[in-house]
């Protein structure tokens, strides 16, 4: 979705950045968000997960409810990948699939089962540990600006 620009406004300085600041940013969010998955590696071998797994339970775990479809299309996989990992997911008894209650019943949303969530709990777990350390660090002013930038970028 793009974002709604107004390019009427009057131009506000404190907000211009150079070409070379938004690609220091780009590269910090990629380094980033590399770091996370870095340190879940340890926690996603114990559970035995692969990386598409993994990617796909803690899509399900921090936007449950989505259908089959917009989860593939948000994580740009392949139909025949993503109907595979699903099934094998679904076998392994870590997600569930429901019909989805609204206009179309042939729709089905994805919800992680008890399993599911107790499984990427331990990962989460790892996860926030790395975050509030970089959080602490940055500081409360800093803290707050990352949110805004992220919500913005994610909208």
């Amino acid at each position: 979705m793009a974002p709604d620009v107004n390019l009427n406004r009057p131009f506000d300085p404190r907000l211009f950045l150079m070409d070379q600041e938004l690609d220091r940013g780009v590269g910090l969010l990629l380094a980033g968000s590399a770091e996370l998955m870095r340190a879940a590696e340890e926690a996603r071998h114990k559970a035995g997960l692969s990386k598409p797994e993994l990617q796909i339970l803690m899509a399900i775990r921090y936007a449950p409810g989505q259908t089959v479809g917009d989860l593939r299309d948000s994580l740009s996989m392949t139909v025949p990948t993503f109907a595979r990992i699903i099934g094998e997911l679904d076998k392994r008894g870590l997600i569930e699939r429901e019909r989805e209650q609204a206009s179309d019943k042939r729709r089905r949303t994805l919800t992680l089962s008890d399993v599911g969530t107790t499984l990427t709990t331990q990962i989460t777990i790892v996860l926030r540990e790395r975050l509030r350390l970089a959080y602490r660090a940055a500081g409360p002013d800093a803290v707050e600006g990352a949110r805004k930038v992220l919500d913005s970028l994610t909208r």
